[in-house]
């Protein structure tokens, strides 16, 4: 099976909570306020077992929502960002088995007839195209974030045999007084956009410098001759996190820079950036 670097790390908490249980998990650790769902599963395209699959998994966390509304409303927000609309309002655990249904019947619908249509004109299996192997990843984590707030981010990692698998992650933050989803809007000053981005610049300037200690990265001009901001200016993306200790923002792969900088995350200390949040 196809695995991938970036989410070894969190596979290994993941491997911890199962201990020596089987692929499908549902439970709440003890006292917790958060439960988990994993699921895997490895679709073959027919009965043959030799034939393409995809290899499926989630490992899920949401909120204990037991005569709490407030966890339920933040649990159907996080449904409907993670999964679809389609799952907003259903239990989790239904949620994620719906989801999983769904992928995998698809998979082998549509897949499944280009590759019997290549099966059948292919002289050997040789000839057949390597893509109808295909991996789809969710890894999801919810946590506390400052006071009154919660933090929920996921993970997605998706190989279809192209050049090169899609990862990409978002991030939310909750009101936990209200269940609310917090958009940048209600979090930072519109007139501090310039600042936060000046700010932000600044923050990407110094990462550069100190993971590239042979180069010169001392401006904006530096970042660009480096591929990063070449077709956008800095931005507050919508991905950030509302942290114990500051605001962290996440630049997917391509937002700022290619493909091969992967995920970039610039975290902004309450004392440099609380005079331009709404709520400090």
């Amino acid at each position: 099976m196809k695995r991938y670097q970036w989410l070894v790390n969190r596979f290994l908490i993941v491997l911890g909570l199962l201990g020596a249980t089987g692929c499908d998990w549902i439970g709440p650790s003890n006292d917790s306020p958060y439960n988990h769902i994993f699921r895997e599963e490895a679709a073959h395209l027919t009965d043959d077992a030799s034939s393409p699959f995809c290899d499926f998994s989630i490992d899920y966390t949401y909120l204990e929502d037991e005569n709490d509304s407030i966890a339920t409303l933040i649990n159907q927000a996080i449904q409907r960002e993670w999964l679809g609309d389609d799952y907003a309002n259903l239990l989790p655990e239904v949620a994620v088995d719906s989801f999983m249904h769904v992928y995998i019947r698809d998979y082998r619908q549509e897949v499944g007839k280009l590759y019997g249509a290549d099966r059948a004109q292919a002289a050997s299996e040789e000839e057949i195209p390597n893509w109808y192997n295909q991996t789809y990843s969710l890894v999801t984590f919810v946590e506390e974030g400052r006071p009154g707030i919660i933090n929920a981010t996921a993970n997605y990692f998706v190989d279809m045999g192209g050049a090169h698998p899609n990862q990409w992650s978002r991030w939310l933050n909750f009101d936990f007084v209200t269940g609310r989803l917090l958009a940048k809007e209600d979090v930072f000053h519109l007139e501090a956009n310039a600042d936060i981005e000046s700010l932000l610049l600044d923050k990407l300037i110094h990462m550069q410098a100190g993971e590239n200690p042979d180069m010169q990265v001392n401006s904006l001009e530096d970042l660009q001759n480096m591929g990063f901001l070449q077709h956008t200016h800095m931005f507050i993306p919508d991905n950030f996190l509302l942290g114990k200790r500051g605001v962290m923002f996440l630049f997917n792969r391509y937002d700022i820079a290619p493909y091969s900088a992967g995920e970039i995350v610039i975290e902004v200390p309450y004392e440099e950036i609380g005079h331009y949040l709404k709520n400090n």
